[in-house]
């Protein structure tokens, strides 16, 4: 009944009365007249245009619909066009909405090929479209990749400003009373427990370790990461802190508690740490710096207590502040000895040597070294380990015997007599810089995010987007294609390690010597 009342409604609306020239009057002297049809529309719309004669008058006829302003006679093909829009319109509005809509889908599909009044467009009016649409594709191509960069530097500074505040709360939180230095003497040499011999006329209003907010203030931040094979630690974010009043060294690490809840944690405490027998100073910190501490401190994870030696590489130093703090502290430039400067001549060599003989080959060699430096793990006992490790760098890499422990003294003498097999691999094959790092870490949280230390395979191919060769390059090619390793290192687990991930890509660097090659490479492979 409702379609019924709507259509003759319409029908109504349509029948209207013929518009006459007496009714509209002359076009004014002053209006210009319309030329409809230079007009071009993409769309191919077709609207009904009133006829009208030599004289300019409207002249009547038969065409029913929207009145319209001076212009030109319409062709026929326009006044068919037209009455089947008013059929079809009539027909939709009798519809339901869901109805209508299909309706409307097949009406213009069916229209389509039968139209052939189409507007008279040039080729340049298309090529320019399409320039325009390219433009805009690479635009937006290229904007979000500028603006997620922005957005992760600007994160990285927030997350520097929260750590230093947390650090300045910490170190000024503590009172002068209760400050060991209070108890450094005695006031009785009675044998009362020492925490009741200092009573409150005995407390100084002020110690010599008495730490204010200018104090402070003279201080060198860095960041950097654990140097290790294990995925949970080397993704720590770690922001210490050097402060030149009293040369103590501390550092922080910044922990995310879901996604809106973060906090800065002390990783290694305040105090004054040595590096060969003298303490750490301004010099030593720079970036690719290696700083050793022991692992008995009391914030860190069991998993690092467990360990002979903790060695933190400094990956960003803010080198401004470092230079105005040498100026300001007026601290001399410490100058290696001939024993330092010619181990780390040697290892250049080795290094060197070795990555000459790796180049083509590099990945699979780096990945066979791995898996047996995952075996020397089962070996307590460390002469047995060596003599392992020994044996694999000689056969994996072609190294002499005087090669190598040259670089095993190297390494014990700068931990101390606490060699790690890893430690003495990397020595010898060196490592990417820290730019490469900072940018495969990206991509190593990117498939871990909760830092687990290992990679599901269905991640790995879902946000892999380099080639794809089958299986059969695994064994054919002597670097071979990611997808392919990780296939046959998951085949059991169905993930894949730090380490391994770490040695496929440490192969890669060695293969590529162009930084912005390598990572202009990792940022396409897993669009980050």
């Amino acid at each position: 009944m409702k379609a019924n009342v709507k259509s003759s409604t319409l029908k109504k609306s349509v029948q209207q009365p013929t518009i006459t020239g007496a009714d509209r009057g002359p076009r004014p002297a002053g209006v210009p007249a319309l030329e409809l049809e230079t007009l071009q529309d993409t769309e191919e719309e077709h609207f009904a245009i009133i006829p009208k004669d030599a004289a300019g008058k409207i002249v009547p006829g038969d065409l029913t619909g929207l009145s319209m302003s001076w212009g030109s006679p319409a062709s026929t093909q326009t006044q068919q066009c037209f009455a089947t829009e008013m059929k079809d319109s009539a027909v939709v509005s009798a519809l339901d909405k869901g109805e209508s809509l299909q309706l409307s889908y097949r009406v213009q599909t069916q229209r389509s090929p039968l139209s052939s009044h189409k507007p008279n467009l040039d080729s340049s009016h298309f090529s320019c479209k399409i320039t325009a649409q390219t433009n805009y594709n690479q635009s937006n191509t290229v904007r979000p990749n500028s603006k997620m960069r922005d957005a992760e530097e600007l994160t990285e500074d927030r997350k520097l400003q929260a750590v230093i505040e947390q650090v300045m709360v910490d170190q000024l939180s503590r009172a002068v009373i209760s400050d060991p230095e209070q108890n450094a003497v005695s006031v009785s040499p009675t044998s009362v427990p020492l925490r009741y011999r200092r009573t409150l006329h005995h407390t100084k209003v002020k110690t010599r370790m008495s730490l204010t907010e200018n104090i402070l203030s003279n201080k060198l931040c860095f960041q950097a990461r654990i140097l290790s094979r294990c995925g949970r630690e080397a993704c720590r974010k770690l922001i210490g802190f050097f402060f030149t009043c009293d040369q103590t060294l501390t550092v922080y690490e910044y922990r995310n508690f879901g996604k809106n809840r973060w906090n800065a944690l002390p990783f290694i405490t305040r105090g004054v740490y040595l590096n060969g027998g003298r303490p750490y100073c301004l010099q030593d910190i720079y970036q690719g710096a290696e700083l050793r501490f022991c692992t008995d401190g009391p914030h860190l994870p069991q998993s690092l207590r467990q360990q002979p030696c903790l060695t933190l590489r400094v990956t960003d130093v803010d080198d401004t502040a470092k230079r105005a703090l040498v100026t300001q502290s007026g601290e001399t430039l410490h100058r290696l000895s001939k024993e330092e400067l010619s181990d780390q001549n040697t290892l250049k060599e080795i290094q060197g040597a070795v990555r000459d003989r790796l180049k083509g080959h590099a990945v699979r060699t780096l990945i066979n070294l791995g898996r047996d430096l995952q075996t020397l793990h089962l070996k307590s006992d460390w002469i047995q380990q060596k003599e392992l490790l020994r044996r694999s760098l000689m056969e994996q890499l072609c190294l002499t015997q005087q090669d190598f422990e040259a670089v095993w003294r190297i390494v014990s003498r700068r931990a101390e007599g606490r060699v790690h097999p890893a430690d003495v691999m990397r020595a010898v094959t060196g490592e990417m810089s820290e730019n490469r790092k900072a940018v495969f870490l990206k991509v190593y949280v990117k498939l871990d995010p909760n830092k687990t230390g290992s990679i599901f395979l269905s991640d790995t191919e879902k946000f892999y987007r380099g080639k794809q060769e089958s299986d059969a390059a695994l064994k054919a090619d002597l670097n071979p294609d990611f997808l392919a390793f990780v296939r046959e290192a998951g085949k059991v687990t169905k993930t894949v390690s730090y380490a391994e991930f770490e040695d496929y890509y440490e192969g890669l660097s060695i293969e590529i010597p162009d930084d912005e090659e390598y990572i202009s490479n990792l940022r396409a492979t897993w669009s980050i």
